[in-house]
């Protein structure tokens, strides 16, 4: 424990900083001060690095990336080039995980195994992060989703396996980090990390640019070279170099340095170098494995190590890690890259475009949302492009105002939405509807925070909201027909600058609105309350084309059954899932949902008695399994969606 405490007392800074990320990862994960969910690879520079080559390969940013990201992955790549592996030797979590693992077994005494730097054995376990790297970035580039989440000891840790794992993947490395580590030193960041493999290939830089200057040369030449050839390329140049050329040659800038006048040859140096280095043989470390960690000159008893030469180097490698992450966070902050960016449409060059920023997109919050936005746009005449930023929830559109104007743009991109606040009362007989216009409330998800305004104030008069494009929105409010219209209590409600949304899990998320109350009109109507709940009940029918043509002529019988909770989002989206498991029963011929005539949701199947018994539908319904097709065709047997034990039923 004594040579623990001098050893961490002679390179403090270092292990400062290791510990100081974990444990700030740690109160970050587990919500010591925030009930709020938070990102585990917010900061993750690898991630950051994907993104930004799905970003190059296709204009496109993987989900949930960040820019901030990207810089913390663009700062690894300059801070490996330009001084060595920062990251490695002073700031990621896996990397500390494994280290004291080794430590842990030197503790126990239990015996490891030992390979040699230069190794066959060596050699060959190299190639296998340089397999991971190609395919980590072969699945990104061709998805836009970050692979690497599948199998990340890191990530599958910080979630609690909750993530987007495939779990056999999250489990095996796992494994594979702490019992290799345990018997191997270092045997995740040698051989298994992707980003180590990448950041060996950034180190040897003048080979690295050469090869990306060489593709960009080819490209501009108009040779179409898929970057499948370039990632291949740079994966086999990697490995080829590390193993067989070892020292890079210039890059980086900074290395360790031997005084050979003060050395004492105790070999100390080597000993304690976590990834066994030949430190005492050199006059300057070059080793593509060395990450300016510091360890050799902490345990140098003659002090005959030093960065560059220069004795007040001691914490330079420590200081420019924690500069260039400041300068990511920084500048990634205050800029932000595009999810994507397309254009589309024939000589859009020679049409004076004009862009319209359009704002408050709250359903636009990754790849797939903005895809969809883009292909809405994409069917309106005079639409040519479009960036969007899922951070700031916002969207440029390249548009021709010869053809068509920003209104109309809103209102061809607009939907209309339904939000039902609460059921109304069985002596509402009548309901009142007023009509309210707002502004900064184009998005389909604006109307539902607004009806949670509604909801957690607690005040059950008012039933629902209704919107309709117009500039400005024509919000239509359903309320109980005794209330009073309260303008000043509307607008404060509409105007309320923060929402609380809770999880099923009890997480508390905070959304900023920003929406603006205009004006309210002075008339009013009246529907009834079969109206308002038959306007916001969303009615399913489907027939089973099959079923029906091969059971035609034969007599049928329906069977109803009281839901009433088939009014709530929560269980009506499940109703496509029972549609198919029932259309894959023999004699079963439809499914349609409905109120009935004491306004309750139900719903009605329709079935051939003489070959499925109502019975025997009743105990398909009853299961706790059903089968349903994908729309790959495959058939799939999933958790029933739904639960009808206590359902009231009869035959029709």
């Amino acid at each position: 424990m004594k040579l623990f405490s001098r050893h961490f007392k002679k390179n403090w800074f270092r292990h400062l900083l290791q510990w100081g990320v974990l444990f700030a990862i740690i109160i970050t994960m587990t919500n010591v001060f925030s009930k709020t969910s938070s990102d585990p690879e917010a900061y993750c520079p690898f991630g950051g690095l994907q993104a930004f080559g799905s970003y190059l390969s296709s204009e496109t940013l993987a989900c949930s990336m960040t820019t901030v990201q990207v810089l913390m992955g663009l700062a690894l790549g300059v801070g490996v080039i330009l001084f060595g592996k920062l990251f490695c030797g002073y700031l990621c979590p896996v990397g500390l995980v494994s280290e004291y693992m080794f430590k842990f077994r030197k503790k126990t005494k239990i015996k490891g195994i030992e390979i040699a730097n230069g190794t066959v054995v060596d050699k060959i376990l190299r190639s296998v992060k340089y397999i991971l790297l190609f395919i980590v970035f072969y699945m990104t580039l061709s998805t836009s989703e970050l692979f690497c989440k599948n199998f990340d000891p890191y990530y599958a840790a910080a979630t609690g396996f909750h993530g987007e794992i495939t779990l056999w993947m999250a489990v095996a490395s796992l494994v594979i980090l702490f019992l290799g580590s345990f018997f191997i030193k270092l045997f995740w960041c040698k051989y298994v990390c992707p980003l180590g493999a990448l950041s060996n290939l950034f180190k040897f830089t003048i080979s690295f640019l050469s090869m990306i200057i060489l593709y960009i040369i080819l490209i501009q030449l108009g040779l179409n070279i898929p970057w499948l050839y370039l990632l291949i390329t740079a994966c086999l140049m990697g490995y080829i170099l590390e193993v067989f050329m070892v020292k890079p040659k210039v890059f980086p800038l900074i290395k360790v340095n031997k005084d050979e006048g003060k050395c004492t040859d105790c070999g100390l140096c080597s000993k304690k170098c976590p990834y066994n280095l030949p430190v005492d043989k050199n006059k300057v470390v070059k080793e593509v494995d060395c990450t300016l960690c510091g360890e050799c000159l902490s345990a140098c008893p003659s002090d005959a190590l030093t960065f560059n030469k220069k004795k007040y180097n001691r914490w330079l490698p420590a200081i420019l890690t924690i500069v260039l992450f400041i300068i990511a966070l920084i500048i990634g902050s205050k800029w932000e890259m595009p999810t994507i960016n397309e254009t589309w449409g024939d000589n859009i060059e020679d049409v004076k475009l004009k862009t319209f920023k359009m704002e408050g997109l709250s359903s636009v919050h990754c790849y797939g949302s903005s895809k969809a936005f883009s292909a809405k746009l994409r069917r309106v005449p005079g639409v040519y492009g479009v960036s969007t930023f899922v951070k700031t929830q916002t969207a440029n559109i390249l548009y021709d105002p010869t053809q068509t104007s920003e209104e109309e743009i809103m209102g061809a991109t607009y939907t209309p939405v339904k939000f039902k606040i609460v059921n109304p009362e069985l002596s509402d007989s009548l309901i009142k509807v007023i009509t309210m216009y707002t502004e900064k409330m184009y998005d389909k998800l604006d109307p539902n925070y607004l009806g949670m305004q509604f909801r957690q104030y607690g005040n059950d008069k008012y039933f629902g909201i209704e919107t309709k494009f117009s500039c400005p929105l024509t919000v239509h409010l359903y309320m109980d027909i005794d209330e009073p219209v309260d303008k000043e209590f509307l607008k404060n409600i509409v105007e309320k600058r923060q929402l609380i949304i809770r999880s099923a899990d009890g997480q508390e998320k905070i959304r900023d609105l920003n929406f603006e109350f205009v004006k309210i009109e002075t008339e009013t109507d009246t529907i009834t309350r079969r109206d308002f709940l038959e306007r916001y009940f969303n009615k399913y029918n489907s027939r089973y084309k099959e079923n029906i043509k091969k059971f035609a002529g034969l007599d049928s019988a329906s069977l109803v059954v009281s839901f009433p909770e088939l009014d709530k989002p929560i269980y009506s989206r499940n109703i496509p899932y029972l549609s198919s498991y029932l259309s894959l029963n023999e004699g079963v011929l439809r499914l349609e949902t409905f109120l009935d005539d004491n306004d309750t949701p139900s719903m009605k199947i329709v079935y051939v008695p003489s070959v499925i018994s109502g019975e025997k539908l009743w105990e398909n319904l009853c299961s706790d399994k059903w089968s349903v097709k994908m729309t790959s065709g495959e058939i799939k047997e999933i958790d029933a969606r739904l639960d009808f034990k206590d359902k009231k039923q009869q035959t029709e």
